[in-house]
């Protein structure tokens, strides 16, 4: 995983891709209704932004390159959601 963390263009890459996953997927909770989402919600959110940015790489072939660097797809998607649910976490 420290080496994803040192590919800085691949890191901010999928950094933004999952805030960008993240808040779409919190409008369309708000569009539902769920404005104060409970433990269950939030973790279906975060659940959701990690699905779509796995699917993402996989149709971009980026775990074929990550796989040759040697970078695990349970590392992608780690990185992938610190974000999304650093977010879960702080906002109520």
């Amino acid at each position: 995983m420290l080496r994803l963390l040192r590919l800085a263009p691949i890191r901010n890459a999928l950094v933004l891709r999952a805030m960008v996953a993240w808040a779409g997927i919190r409008f369309f909770a708000l569009w539902l209704g769920i404005t104060q989402p409970n433990p269950i919600e939030k973790f279906w959110i975060v659940a959701v932004v990690g699905a779509v940015i796995y699917l993402d790489a996989r149709r971009r072939q980026e775990h074929l390159l990550l796989g040759n660097l040697g970078i695990s797809r349970p590392a992608v998607l780690c990185v992938a959601l610190a974000f999304p649910g650093l977010m879960e976490v702080l906002l109520p």
